[in-house]
């Protein structure tokens, strides 16, 4: 497995949008074509790589205040539960670092709680919605 860092105008980019429709958009019914995607052109991608394959991806979005996002975390199904949420994440983390940002703050689903926490995110448990699913707001100093 491999960590790499990648742009929109990348060939990985492509498997990225699959991956994320896949895991993200298809199972409630949507699909990124109808979204706009214009963030993605200047986010930073990582991707966990088997191979050629893009088994994990993840986005980071520069916010305000040295702070930047974490969106559009997946993992394909049939890779779940091997630990490559958990690196992608922690490289997402250093990246940021190394970028000089000191907080990460991310949207995550109710269902991945656990996960956040696990990985050291505080949360105020406040629950909103969006497309449709229950999220909470996460944040991390780095």
């Amino acid at each position: 497995m491999q960590i790499m860092k990648y742009s929109a105008a990348d060939p990985a980019y492509t498997q990225e949008y699959a991956l994320r429709n896949l895991v993200l958009r298809f199972p409630l019914g949507l699909d990124l074509k109808n979204e706009d995607l214009s963030r993605d052109l200047t986010d930073i991608h990582l991707g966990v790589f088997d191979g050629e394959t893009l088994v994990a991806s993840l986005m980071l979005h520069p916010l305000e205040d040295g702070a930047v996002q974490m969106r559009q975390v997946c993992t394909h199904p049939d890779r779940q539960g091997q630990g490559l949420g958990r690196m992608l994440v922690e490289a997402a983390e250093e990246t940021a670092r190394q970028m000089g940002f000191t907080r990460m703050e991310l949207h995550g689903r109710e269902s991945a709680a656990g996960f956040y926490r696990k990985l050291g995110y505080l949360t105020d448990g406040v629950r909103f919605y969006e497309l449709n699913i229950p999220h909470m707001a996460f944040r991390k100093s780095l």
